[in-house]
């Protein structure tokens, strides 16, 4: 498969990782997002004469890719990801998967038209401790899962100028928030019916339009309660400690599963015993893409998954900004 990169924002390191697991895939060609794209990866960790365009689509109709790596400021994401769409690109690509529940319409409507698999890039899917919990919860070890909370913690430290507005930046809950959003949904095989939000930007003046903590509260389809916090508010300076601090408890009828300390060990409590769990491997999910695409079997991450998470966090914006609960 010739892979093409639009961008190099966000989340491009998993891809260029993940190419080192997928033999199947050959790197061809980027282009950049815009004039402000130092293509910073080229020559370090891709070769130094990889064709570099200026127009991602000019780049799609003269290279011709299966497959198509998207990593653009967020609020063009949609467009971009169309156009690779249209190109009859297989797409990964930075989440949110659009930053409007009108422009996820959009492209929804062109994947279906273009019979392409898109998969947002929810790296925690991938996450050891995350799987480990997953396994556990489908071995029915806490029983029926019926409640679960979850942490999203990072610095603010720099953040870029798109930051400043809602209309460019999207929002917390659907560049931080969705994370944990999708890693509920992943560990305990539930999806969701309704949520409530709190956010705001309390202390960075500077990026008016990015709330720097917030909270979500999420009925789950089976019933029980979810709730997630999310901020930019962990410490970062001289002292150093993990950039993000993950975090996930579930309880079921039957025990509690866990895993705290930037996701570094899982903790399984029952009436028997508290054990420390051994981590199931972890996954690259852009090589775990291409290797499903490459073999025609379901990746880690499906393309409805990839839509329903983007969703859920664009509505849970809606009841932010509504102040109310919304159906999911």
């Amino acid at each position: 498969m010739k892979l093409a990169i639009i961008g190099s924002y966000g989340h491009l390191p998993v891809v260029l990782e993940g190419l080192k697991q997928a033999p199947d895939v050959q790197l061809v060609a980027a282009a950049r997002w815009g004039q402000d794209d130092s293509m910073g990866f080229v020559g370090t960790a891709a070769p130094a004469d990889l064709p570099v365009h200026d127009d991602y689509r000019a780049m799609l109709d003269e290279v011709r890719p299966d497959l198509a790596a998207v990593f653009v400021p967020f609020y063009r994401l949609a467009e971009a990801a169309m156009a690779a769409a249209e190109s009859g690109c297989q797409i990964f690509m930075e989440k949110p998967l659009a930053t409007t529940l009108e422009d996820l319409a959009r492209l929804r409507a062109a994947v279906d038209r273009a019979g392409v698999q898109v998969a947002a890039c929810l790296t925690c899917r991938g996450d050891a401790a995350f799987r480990t919990i997953r396994q556990a919860v489908l071995a029915g070890r806490i029983g029926r899962c019926i409640y679960a909370a979850a942490q999203k913690s990072y610095p603010f430290n720099v953040r870029d100028e798109f930051y400043r507005t809602r209309q460019t930046y999207g929002g917390t809950i659907s560049w931080i928030g969705i994370h944990a959003i999708d890693y509920i949904h992943y560990c305990t095989g539930q999806d969701y019916r309704r949520v409530a939000a709190i956010a705001s930007n309390q202390a960075h003046p500077s990026r008016p339009g990015m709330e720097d903590q917030g909270g979500l509260l999420l009925e789950l389809s089976g019933g029980g309660a979810v709730v997630i916090n999310f901020d930019y508010l962990r410490p970062w300076g001289k002292h150093k400690r993990p950039w993000g601090d993950d975090r996930l408890r579930i309880a079921g009828t039957e025990g509690i599963i866990e895993t705290k300390d930037s996701a570094s060990a899982v903790e399984l409590m029952t009436p028997d015993a508290t054990e420390t769990l051994p981590l199931a491997p972890a996954v690259n999910i852009f090589a775990d893409f291409a290797a499903a695409l490459a073999g025609g079997t379901q990746p880690l991450l499906t393309t409805e998954e990839s839509f329903r998470a983007t969703e859920i966090a664009l509505k849970a914006r809606q009841a932010q900004d509504s102040g109310r609960f919304v159906e999911l």
